[in-house]
């Protein structure tokens, strides 16, 4: 939901594109800067209580952005949101990805854990889209941040009590002595081949889905599209990004995961060429339908190749590195599209991006291309 209403809400308080840009990027400072340690938090507390944590504050942090019509006090409360909605993700991932003793039941949990996600960001956009045309945007910001706030009940006491014993019994002087080191042991990961594409992944992935999230719905706007209309073209999204993310089991038995992720990142930066060329619903829904399947395809095979590369102890470390770098190209992504909209019109950028993600692409497959790989399930580099 949250990603159809920012833009909106700030077109309510008649934001200019740079303040569009800001709030957007804004959402992601506070999670840039503190992913790793809550990642190394997950890795010592337990993930379930990161989880529990992170989602109360985000829910509360949302409905408290609406408290004053004001687009800069707006950006300040979503950037404490975001920092709350990305703990609670690191937390998910640093659960799943910790299992290994049994990589198809890893892969079986990746794959549901990426659909689900997506299964909220299917339904999010249009219960978004369907409240405001029948109610009002603070309802929907409310309803948005009650769904948030759900997501602690995932949490059961046990976890919670769980979490609470692993606390006390890491609670030692050498654990303490470690917490000043995260950030470097964080950075060393990058050694491993699999790390370095599954962040250059994550840069491409995250620029266009923050595009898509931000100007892509400014452009259909200025179209004349009504809210509920875009909300139903992104959800289709969502949805074909659930629906691939629930075959990611059957596809990683048969490809790699690097493999999946160059060809899923091919798809969803195709798209973007192919948006500026109709304001045909059609066109639109097929867009982000193929958009949504290499979203969902792109999201398993990232996080599978962050698990099947790094070691045990630093899975939280690892999740936190990559959600550092998803947040810092949150940030530049808006930013930089705030700014340029000045001197491009939005539709050639839109068409730009895909052009220069393809080229990413392109170039990150050639210098990767002889990386041995390594890791825990292949252990060959290190």
């Amino acid at each position: 939901m949250v990603m159809l209403l920012i833009p909106l809400w700030v077109l309510q308080l008649h934001g200019s594109s740079f303040e569009l840009g800001a709030d957007v990027a804004i959402v992601s400072i506070a999670p840039m800067i503190f992913a790793i340690p809550i990642g190394a938090a997950a890795d010592r507390l337990g993930s379930n209580r990161i989880v529990l944590i992170g989602s109360i504050s985000a829910a509360v942090a949302t409905m408290l952005s609406i408290s004053v019509p004001n687009v800069w006090f707006f950006g300040l409360w979503q950037m404490l949101a975001g920092l709350g909605r990305s703990a609670a993700w690191i937390g998910a991932q640093t659960s799943v990805t910790r299992e290994r003793n049994d990589v198809s039941r890893r892969a079986h949990r990746i794959g549901w854990l990426s659909v689900s996600a997506q299964v909220g960001n299917f339904g999010g956009p249009f219960l978004a889209g369907l409240l405001i045309s029948r109610t009002s945007m603070t309802t929907t910001f409310l309803v948005s941040a009650a769904a948030i706030a759900a997501v602690a009940f995932s949490v059961t006491a046990r976890d919670a009590t769980v979490a609470a014993a692993k606390s006390k019994s890491s609670s030692s002087p050498a654990a303490a002595e470690s917490e000043g080191r995260h950030f470097g042991r964080a950075y060393q990961l990058l050694i491993l081949p699999s790390i370095r594409l599954s962040i250059l992944g994550s840069i491409i992935r995250i620029a266009l889905i923050a595009i898509r999230n931000s100007f892509y719905v400014v452009f259909l706007h200025h179209l004349g599209w009504s809210p509920l209309s875009i909300g139903i073209v992104l959800s289709l999204g969502s949805a074909a990004s659930a629906g691939a993310a629930a075959m990611t089991g059957k596809l990683h038995r048969r490809f790699d995961d690097s493999r999946l992720l160059y060809v899923s990142l091919f798809s969803m930066a195709f798209v973007f060429i192919l948006v500026p060329i109709s304001p045909l619903f059609l066109l639109q829904a097929f867009c982000m339908i193929v958009f949504g399947i290499g979203n969902g395809v792109s999201q398993a095979a990232l996080i599978s190749l962050l698990s099947k590369g790094t070691p045990a102890r630093d899975q939280g470390l690892a999740v936190g590195l990559r959600t550092t770098v998803n947040r810092a190209v949150q940030v530049t992504a808006p930013l930089l599209f705030g700014t340029l909209v000045t001197f491009v019109v939005l539709p050639t950028l839109i068409a730009g991006l895909g052009v220069v993600c393809l080229a990413s692409l392109g170039g990150a497959a050639w210098f990767l291309r002889q990386s041995p790989e390594s890791g825990p399930d292949n252990p060959r580099a290190l």
